[in-house]
């Protein structure tokens, strides 16, 4: 419930659901869909509404001070229009800001290690179990047809998979099974327990139980039928065949592309960009600004080992958009990195769940005295957001963030 006198504004960033500049969605006009052009769009807004409740601190009117809040990529603009625009945001609350991760300060691994460490944590033997169903399976297949075989695939494949190239296509099935962990993990608040009806507990549970007895192939057709977007039914005896399938249904991998040219299911983001137009988008802002370092090495983390490079990046978005990645535009730009956001900002409050692997990424310590940071052990991705909150699951130390940082934005607002 918002307080008397509050406004509680919930914007949409350009280019994403229904706020297309250009007109209908189009991926070769995307020029304009930039972190910076968010800000602004962002500040226009705020002081739009100040006008609008005659609250805008000119003349004789009072000033209607701001909060501007946000979890994952949105807490990051909003750490930002606290830097950028301090004349018209008094105060931000990021939670779960990938922070380092646009500054390049993270290494490529740190991410999906702890993913891996998440996993296990609600079930010791899951990351060996995950290790050996795809080392069983896509690490030793010999050729395409036993992949789509194995695994249930739809066939056809996707245009771009349907050359025969064995290497690309268990890069993608692989790039499925890690994002979709990944995806496990964000949610994973509060943690998975056996009492768990659905969630990365479960999950671990029913691929240890298929790798124990033996079916690796069946525990990995059966953990991506069970995350699929679509499924349809078998169009050639090759994908009706395998002998570990109890179902007539198939695994459409075309139902992980993003739209536009040239779509793949590896993209800019490795954590995965989404689909539709949504995930054409985030596929572009990480192919031009937001560049994120994120692989994986079967050591720290529990999938194929698969290393990021820039080099793949600069091909990617070429093919894609026809655009080069800028990784050091911002951060040199802006100076977000964390010894000159010290000097450079004020009132920023960062969270973030130390269960999330976005946590690789986020600042977790305090850089002043008002650029604040609360860290949640039990917390998964901006797990203090959550809209079921209170809840009699929440843990101890994310309902203690919440009130720390009410707390500390209700001092800050009597400051001001």
């Amino acid at each position: 419930m918002i307080p008397p006198n509050h406004l509680f504004l919930k914007p949409e960033h350009r280019y994403y659901g229904a706020s297309l500049p250009t007109g209908a969605y189009d991926t070769r006009k995307l020029e304009y869909l930039t972190a910076e052009e968010a800000l602004a769009d962002a500040a226009t807004l705020i002081q739009a509404k100040r006008v609008e409740f005659k609250c805008s601190g000119i003349g004789s009117e009072p000033r209607c001070p701001v909060i501007v809040c946000g979890g994952s990529y949105p807490a990051f603009l909003a750490a930002m229009m606290r830097l950028r625009f301090p004349e018209v945001v008094d105060m931000a609350y990021a939670a779960s800001a990938p922070m380092k991760f646009y500054s390049q300060a993270v290494d490529q691994y740190e991410y999906y290690a702890v993913v891996t460490e998440s996993a296990k944590r609600v079930s010791p033997t899951c990351p060996d179990a995950v290790r050996s169903m795809l080392a069983k399976t896509l690490a030793t297949a010999k050729t395409v047809d036993e992949v789509v075989a194995g695994a249930r695939l739809c066939d056809p494949l996707p245009p771009y998979l349907a050359s025969g190239d064995l290497g690309l296509l268990v890069n993608e099935v692989s790039m499925v099974v890690a994002y979709t962990f990944a995806n496990l993990n964000m949610a994973n608040y509060p943690p998975s327990t056996p009492d768990s009806p659905t969630g990365l507990f479960t999950t671990c549970m029913k691929i240890e139980n298929s790798v124990s007895s033996g079916d690796s192939w069946g525990a990995l057709a059966s953990f991506l039928s069970g995350f699929c977007l679509t499924t349809q039914q078998p169009t050639s005896p090759l994908t009706a065949s395998s002998s570990s399938s109890s179902s007539s249904s198939c695994y459409n991998l075309s139902s992980q592309l993003p739209s536009g040219v040239n779509a793949t299911i590896s993209s800019g983001d490795w954590s995965g960009v989404g689909t539709g137009d949504d995930g054409s988008s985030w596929d572009f802002e990480t192919c031009t600004y937001l560049v994120e370092a994120i692989g994986m090495n079967n050591v720290t983390d529990m999938f194929l080992p698969r290393s990021w490079s820039l080099q793949w990046l600069m091909s990617h978005c070429q093919a894609r958009f026809g655009v080069t990645p800028s990784p050091r535009t911002l951060p040199d730009l802006w100076g977000f990195d964390e010894d000159r956001l010290a000097v450079l900002t004020s009132r920023i409050i960062f969270t973030n769940g130390l269960n999330d692997g976005w946590s690789a990424g986020g600042l977790q310590r305090n850089l002043s005295e008002s650029l604040i940071v609360y860290n949640m052990q039990n917390g998964a991705h901006h797990s203090d957001l959550n809209h079921l909150w209170p809840s009699p699951a929440d843990s101890e130390d994310v309902t203690e963030v919440r009130e720390l940082v009410a707390q500390q934005l209700i001092a800050w607002l009597k400051e001001l």
